[in-house]
């Protein structure tokens, strides 16, 4: 009791001590009074933190290439920020003022480590966030306004600085500031801050004209708020916009998602609600309206305008397409004038768009007889006449198909000669300018599948002279695909150079082996975790029971629980499954996703085996339960670019196998079988033995052979390969079209 009592006089007596009196000299030799101790400990260790990360080089920030952005980093980060430090420390400021400012020290230099740490910020603006600092917080202590230096500087810098002045009379004015720039910076994400931390600027008449101009990019977002009865929904519904009182009358109709695709010809008079409401009640006239509204889109676009809601008609197509093509699947055993009759009075062109939005749920019989439906009703049968009429949309993904089911050749046919050979060139040309990576890995994709030599040659010549092209530009990023493409693209006629060639690969792209997996990197601490993903369907009940039926020996040991079953081996290296069970019920069976994902990670338990097993619209969910120490990713139904995408922007250096078509149980499990013997025997996972044996296994069944021929092992993923070595080149994330991802797909199982 009596030492307690010493504590509180003792810091009451240093309270009340003049400043001076109450020093602390660090190892640096620069005095800190007692009092602001705490900050100068928090700062320093934000300093400390700023050298640690990603350091090279000891006593220096590692931000770059570029020692002299990095000395002038950590310049701004230590010696300048030590100075200001020193500055308030010592002044006559008030108590109140010194923490304020100090804190504010360390507050800057803890978010500007977090959002590099991050990627969130680009970490060479220190030298401006120091200096920014600075001015801000000698116009604070003059009694001036900040507004005036968050003009000055970039956003990211503005928005970590001014939260500390939040007392400066300008405080308000500089957040204003701060919001219009952020409206320049990211007008698809301003609306909803008008909702949180810029809900004060909502009734500013800036505001109007924001509304406006999100209405003309991204429609959909103002719809939302149009129909919300929240101050900015409000906000909107005034707004005297022609396009966004169309949004807004729109969203009083009942099928106001059809009818939102077509606002801006709403608005130009071209078409009324009421005319777009009694056609979006038939199912086959909408789908016919929004191809043809499409192509007259892609035209004007051609012609140099901006038509508003391209990507909600691109959506509103694939969801009808894949209707069709769902249809036409689920009949697949009925007749011709059956199974395609929802497509009997379809143009080519619109059983063209059915084709193109259908690569992850088509069977080979369902592309062959809407292929042959689209030639025949070509009039006059010529493909390149017929790619002229949809103004060439998405024509590559059309020829990399073509090229998969072997009608490349008949289209090609269809044409002269010279015109088929333009068409070719046009197909591997100009991937320079295309938004993400998709087309670059359908032209990959298609040198995976054509079987005709000159025409292989043909295009290996123009991929070269694209290169050259590329060079002579110094476009980096068309020299980074066509190298690419020429580096991939061969005219090997068998698989005995497959082993050759993949070194070659992987050795000239400086990737890790591509034709096998090493066990060591399956291994965690002695022991391979995989993770299997069943969905509640009908065909994810039957895969799931069939799954086990491969495990019920002495081989493993099962046990159960509600929304997992575990699966150990007892003999072999040791290798522990866990296989998601299906539930029928959807929130029953996302929980179970959820309740062993928590499991995982509270057991600290990170698979390196990852396996989908169900439809491809369940694939997106797969795939978000992925981590970053995945080194085999197995789709049991089609990897299109964007599966493929999505699986490396989580893990990099995952090997992945894949379906050219569609998945089927009856492939897929004796592929998983092989695939556990080789993982339980402690071997490395060569694909190139293990497609030969299981090649030899499957002739004897020529129906499951066929389908076992689109399986894509990882050391023919031409498409895999290429996004692994452009990230790996140009240091970037690739794209994925999130609404082609909305779509979704199917597969076999």
């Amino acid at each position: 009791m009596k030492q307690l009592s010493f504590v509180v006089l003792f810091f009451s007596l240093t309270a009340t001590l003049p400043l001076r009196a109450s020093i602390w000299q660090d190892t640096s030799g620069v005095a800190v009074p007692i009092r602001l101790q705490y900050w100068h400990d928090l700062i320093g260790k934000q300093q400390e933190a700023a050298l640690q990360l990603n350091g090279k080089v000891k006593g220096e920030v590692n931000v770059s290439d570029d020692k002299t952005v990095n000395l002038q980093v950590t310049d701004a980060l230590i010696r300048q920020v030590n100075e200001m430090r020193t500055e308030i420390e010592g002044s006559d400021l008030e108590f109140r003022k010194q923490v304020i400012y100090l804190s504010g020290l360390y507050n800057m230099l803890r978010v500007y480590n977090y959002e590099r740490r991050f990627g969130m910020i680009d970490a060479a603006l220190a030298p401006e966030l120091v200096e920014n600092f600075r001015s801000m917080m000698a116009a604070d202590r003059s009694g001036k306004s900040i507004a005036p230096y968050v003009e000055q500087v970039s956003y990211d810098v503005g928005e970590i600085n001014v939260q500390v002045f939040n007392q400066n009379y300008g405080y308000r004015v500089a957040r204003y500031i701060l919001f219009r720039k952020y409206a320049d910076l990211h007008p698809n994400e301003v609306l909803p801050k008008l909702r949180t931390i810029y809900a004060d600027f909502v009734n500013e008449p800036y505001t109007d004209t924001l509304i406006a101009k999100v209405a003309h990019l991204y429609p959909e977002q103002v719809y939302n708020y149009a129909t919300s009865s929240t101050p900015l929904g409000s906000k909107v519904r005034g707004n005297n916009d022609p396009l966004v009182k169309a949004i807004v009358k729109i969203g009083q109709s009942n099928y106001a998602i059809r009818l939102l695709s077509f606002v801006e010809y709403i608005a130009n008079g071209t078409y009324t609600i009421a005319e777009l409401q009694k056609v979006a009640a038939d199912d086959d006239a909408f789908y016919k309206l929004v191809v043809k509204t499409k192509i007259d889109m892609d035209k004007r676009q051609l012609e140099g305008a901006h038509p508003i809601g391209m990507k909600a008609m691109q959506y509103n197509i694939k969801t009808r397409a894949l209707k069709y093509i769902r249809l036409v699947n689920d009949l697949h055993e009925s007749p011709d004038r059956v199974r395609f009759g929802s497509v009997d009075k379809f143009t080519p062109q619109e059983i063209y768009y059915v084709l193109i939005n259908g690569q992850e749920e088509l069977y080979t019989s369902s592309y062959v007889g809407l292929f042959k439906r689209m030639m025949e009703r070509m009039k006059p049968p010529k493909g390149d006449e017929f790619l002229m009429s949809v103004i060439f949309d998405r024509f590559r993904k059309f020829l990399t198909m073509a090229a998969a089911y072997n009608t490349l050749d008949p289209f090609l046919r269809s044409m002269d000669q010279q015109n088929a050979n333009l068409l070719m060139q046009k197909f591997v040309s100009d991937l320079q300018y295309s938004e993400g990576l998709e087309d670059a890995v359908d032209v990959a994709d298609a040198f995976g599948s054509i079987k005709d030599s000159s025409l292989l040659r043909y295009l290996q010549q123009e991929v070269a002279q694209n290169y050259r092209q590329m060079m002579s530009e110094g476009n980096e990023r068309g020299k980074v695909i066509y190298g690419l493409l020429s580096s991939l693209f061969n005219t090997r006629e068998s698989s005995g150079k497959d082993k050759e060639w993949s070194n070659a690969m992987a050795s000239k792209l400086n990737l890790p082996p591509i034709d096998y997996i090493p066990f060591a990197n399956l291994e965690t601490e002695g022991r391979v975790y995989q993770q299997v993903f069943f969905y509640g369907d009908k065909d994810g009940f039957e895969s799931y029971n069939s799954f086990l039926t491969s495990f019920r020996n002495g081989n493993w040991k099962i046990t159960n629980s509600k929304y997992w079953t575990t699966l150990a081996s007892v003999k072999g290296k040791p290798t522990t499954i866990f296989a998601k069970k299906p539930q029928s019920d959807a929130d029953e069976d996302e929980k179970g996703m959820t309740e062993l994902r928590n499991y995982l990670e509270a057991k600290n338990i990170h698979p390196t085996v990852y396996i989908h097993r169900g439809h491809s619209y369940h694939v997106n969910a797969t795939i978000a339960q992925l981590q970053s120490t995945a080194k085999l990713v197995i789709l049991g139904s089609c990897g299109g670019y964007n599966s493929l995408a999505g699986v490396l922007n989580v893990a990099p250096d995952a090997q992945i196998i894949s379906s050219k078509q569609t998945g089927s149980m009856h492939v897929n499990e004796p592929i998983i079988r092989t695939i556990e013997d080789v993982i339980r025997s402690g071997k490395n996972l060569d694909w190139i033995d293990m497609w030969n044996k299981l090649g030899a296994q499957f002739k004897s069944s020529p129906s499951y052979y066929e389908l076992f021929q689109d399986y894509i092992p990882p050391h023919k993923n031409l498409g895999a390969i290429f996004i692994k070595a452009y990230k790996k080149l140009m240091k970037e994330d690739v794209p994925v079209d999130t609404a082609e991802e909305a779509a979704g797909g199917r597969d076999q199982e």
